[in-house]
């Protein structure tokens, strides 16, 4: 059976042809079903996009996941990997880093994450022209809101630009670095697809 993917956060107006174009970049599409809304007749933001193989599937999974597409950070998982939410759920409960709030700025998403009193928050750029180029920005701040420390990263992927930032941001002694357990936030972002 042919791998089929979730795609979600769609813009309302991506058509199924400049779906299938993005998704045929990284492999070949065998099918695109667009989910509307049949009482009004638009997009419901989801699609479901089936790949010719498992590998193009794997592919299209690793370089989609939160890539930019009509100015939107696209969903691309496994249909149906989402339903059994028992896993993230328990692991979230243990975890001592949690995202405290996710939103959408012009240019990039924010994640702000919370441990203890402390806040993180963390910027996810694309760099323009370079679509599957990203800069990361992490910064801390003080009771009055003013921020304390700010580290920046850039990489290919988004995984590989927080890793790159959490090495930057332990080499400076003294600084809040000592109190974050980057390993967490990693998860964090993970299990809302930020990385």
């Amino acid at each position: 059976m042919a791998p089929r993917l979730y795609v979600g956060n769609l813009a309302e107006d991506v058509s199924a042809d400049a779906l299938r174009r993005r998704f045929a970049q990284h492999g070949a599409v065998a099918d695109v079903h667009m989910a509307i809304d049949r009482s009004s007749g638009r997009s419901r933001g989801y699609a479901f996009v089936t790949m010719a193989s498992g590998e193009d599937a794997r592919v299209a999974i690793d370089r989609l996941d939160g890539a930019m597409f009509e100015h939107r950070a696209l969903r691309v998982t496994e249909a149906g990997a989402d339903r059994d939410q028992s896993g993230p759920r328990t692991k979230q409960a243990r975890r001592s880093v949690q995202i405290t709030s996710q939103f959408r700025e012009r240019q990039n998403m924010t994640y702000e994450l919370g441990r203890g009193g402390m806040t993180l928050a963390i910027r996810v750029f694309p760099l323009d022209g370079a679509e599957e180029s990203w800069r990361m920005e992490a910064s801390t701040t003080d009771a009055a809101g003013q921020a304390i420390h700010v580290t920046t990263a850039a990489h290919a992927t988004r995984a590989a630009a927080l890793q790159e930032l959490a090495r930057s941001w332990g080499q400076e002694p003294g600084s809040a670095a000592n109190a974050i357990d980057w390993q967490e936030v990693m998860e964090a972002l993970g299990e809302v697809r930020a990385i």
